[in-house]
């Protein structure tokens, strides 16, 4: 693709949006361009491939392990649990019901957090973009601590005679993870190989530490890493 069909030039300013570089991607065939937000740092990389009919948005937060209480992959559980702006209790599956996309997900790794999206229809894709976006900035489970609960973990009594019981879908997701031996071992080796450091912890969580995180905490960790100037937005298309 020329990269003279794409008007704009280093330093141009669109919609908030500084052109910082371009590069010329032959083998897609595709135009590179990377953006900064003037006013609230995000960094914007688009990658301009008009023969693909395939969108593509994705934004990615870098969301370091600190420990093994699960604090990354339960904040990525809740964000689908409604938003200031979609106050529902499942807003990406009532879009889903009219929507057109081709992919829709959720990714926690050691270091970044990232929430991809696609469709092949431009207005399809700006109404997924909009859930997406306020999802990750302002979900509901900050003033909500009964998803930090259901999705992270909460205490079971059926009985007064039962026995005290621990449950909630990240807690439960991680010891059938664990149960496996090739899952224990990679993560045992994870933690011998980089000790004190962020890839030394089991970034899913540990079912023995996730119980230790409570809400105030984990609020405190969404301020802190769910913000413009700690994310990368891609837009592919």
């Amino acid at each position: 693709m020329p990269e003279s069909r794409i008007p704009f030039q280093c330093g141009d300013v669109l919609s908030g949006f500084r052109l910082e570089a371009r590069h010329s991607l032959p083998d897609l065939p595709a135009i590179a361009l990377r953006f900064k937000h003037l006013q609230s740092g995000a960094r914007l990389l688009k990658i301009h491939n008009a023969e693909d009919p395939n969108k593509i948005f994705m934004i990615g937060f870098r969301t370091p392990t600190l420990d093994g209480r699960g604090t990354n992959h339960i904040i990525e559980h809740c964000i689908s649990c409604g938003s200031r702006k979609f106050p529902t209790k499942e807003p990406f599956n009532d879009i889903m019901k009219g929507s057109l996309q081709f992919t829709c997900n959720a990714f926690t790794m050691l270091d970044k957090t990232i929430y991809p999206v696609g469709s092949q229809n431009t207005k399809d894709l700006f109404n997924l973009m909009d859930v997406y976006m306020d999802a990750v900035l302002y979900p509901a489970v900050l003033e909500n601590d009964i998803i930090f609960q259901q999705e992270g973990w909460h205490y079971v009594l059926d009985q007064p005679e039962d026995e005290l019981k621990i449950s909630g879908v990240v807690y439960s997701e991680m010891k059938g993870f664990l149960s496996g031996p090739d899952n224990m071992l990679m993560d045992l080796q994870t933690v011998a190989l980089f000790p004190g450091h962020c890839y030394g912890n089991i970034y899913g969580g540990d079912p023995e530490q996730i119980p230790n995180l409570n809400h105030a905490e984990f609020a405190a960790y969404h301020r802190k890493y769910y913000h413009p100037d700690n994310s990368h937005i891609i837009l592919y298309g």
